[in-house]
């Protein structure tokens, strides 16, 4: 029987089989432990993409150890409150994606299609409050990160002003390797308060390009959604791509695990949690450019043409802009994907409703003779698969396609013996 005669076979827990009361607060608290781990990370990616050339930090270790040098273990975790208010819009994505996935299933069965439609209709969702988020935090970021002129100088209080006013004072032969990123500048005597930062930072966004005579008079919150279409763009590309990747590298998996299924066998879990993280190899090779274009837009803190600043970026960089930050990125993408599959997987299973949790499903749905329910449970009870479900319309089609499915497999086994 070829595999397109096969039941439609998922290893997946689609939207209506979830709890969706205990979905919502388990996938929230599971999101902020993976964020909360990964979040030193995610700052020294940020801080890579912005420096120009290797002015600042060889690598990603280097600039990991330096920060906590120079500021203190603390400063890994600047502008993480503010980071963790995506926990929204993330919420806002996963629902949306899994959503569309589901509705989906009626127009087309291509279940790469469905995942990268859901994806990206999920980040056009989720970037509207996602965006504002992600400027403040990497300004948030960024505080207090300056340079010498050939190492890295990232001080608090008197010590990163004296820096700063060196930075500013100084003359280089190669202008493009010295130059610094314009950015919003927090004065020192605030830098210890993560409080007023965040304030300075959204005062600047919210009334930048005017005086202070004007500002009671011209509040503009473009400053919050600087660099939204790259972004919007960005992260849609991005989910295009990881999701239906993450779909064609566990069916692969499954093909090689039935090749070796005498030798071998791997719980679900596994297999998704390596999936996972090629995923995002693939994504984040991919995009990697086009995300360090997006950071450097939204981190100026004057309002530029792109054209301009992806100008400047190309002149600085040349093709070192694949590989700018892309070790930080990966270590960050690849690890996280790993933690937020095996947590998002496992909340799923977690949240299934009564009626699909292990084997209460197959006594519910297959009330065939007992040999078939024996070979279907066998299947159900293999740790992390009680998931394993046919997917179809109502109870008497899973019911006709499992019986056909099994009795057509019988008869093949009779016809060999």
């Amino acid at each position: 029987m070829s595999e397109s005669d096969e039941p439609n076979l998922t290893h997946d827990i689609d939207w209506p089989m979830l709890d969706k009361a205990r979905f919502i607060p388990l996938n929230l608290l599971s999101t902020f432990i993976v964020r909360s781990f990964l979040y030193p990370i995610t700052l020294v990616r940020t801080r890579l993409q912005v420096q120009v050339k290797s002015s600042i930090y060889r690598g990603t270790w280097h600039a990991l150890c330096t920060t906590v040098r120079y500021e203190g273990f603390r400063s890994l975790y600047k502008g993480f409150l503010v980071y963790n208010c995506q926990l929204v819009p993330g919420l806002i994505y996963i629902t949306t994606f899994e959503a569309t996935r589901a509705r989906a299933n009626s127009l087309s069965k291509n279940e790469y299609l469905r995942a990268g439609v859901g994806g990206t209709i999920g980040s056009l969702c989720s970037q509207i409050l996602a965006c504002p988020i992600d400027i403040v935090s990497q300004h948030m970021q960024l505080v207090g990160l300056t340079s010498s002129e050939k190492k890295t100088r990232l001080t608090t209080n008197n010590i990163s002003s004296e820096s700063d006013t060196k930075l500013s004072n100084k003359s280089s032969q190669n202008s493009l390797h010295h130059r610094h990123v314009p950015r919003i500048h927090v004065p020192t005597e605030i830098r210890t308060s993560n409080y007023l930062i965040f304030k300075h930072i959204c005062k600047v966004l919210l009334y930048e390009k005017h005086t202070d005579k004007d500002i009671k008079s011209r509040i503009s919150f473009k400053g919050f959604y600087r660099g939204y279409l790259i972004s919007t763009f960005l992260f849609s590309l991005t989910s295009a791509i990881w999701w239906p990747s993450y779909y064609f590298y566990q069916r692969q998996m499954f093909r090689i695990e039935t090749i070796f299924s005498n030798q071998i066998s791997v719980p679900l879990i596994v297999i998704q949690c390596i999936a996972g993280p090629l995923s995002s190899l693939t994504s984040t090779l991919l995009t990697n450019p086009l995300d360090v274009c997006r950071t450097r837009i939204q981190v100026e803190q004057q309002r530029r043409r792109v054209a301009k600043i992806m100008y400047e970026l190309w002149q600085e960089e040349r093709f070192h802009i694949f590989t700018k930050g892309l070790t930080a990125r990966l270590s960050h993408s690849c690890i996280y994907s790993l933690l937020i599959i095996f947590g998002y997987e496992t909340v799923k299973r977690i949240s299934l409703k009564q009626e699909y949790q292990g084997h209460n499903f197959v006594t519910n749905l297959l009330k065939v003779n007992p040999r078939i329910r024996l070979t279907i449970y066998q299947a159900f009870s293999q740790p992390w698969i009680h998931e394993k479900v046919y997917r179809s319309e109502n109870l008497s089609q899973a019911q006709t396609k499992i019986i056909a499915f099994q009795t057509e497999k019988n008869n093949l086994n009779t016809n060999e013996m």
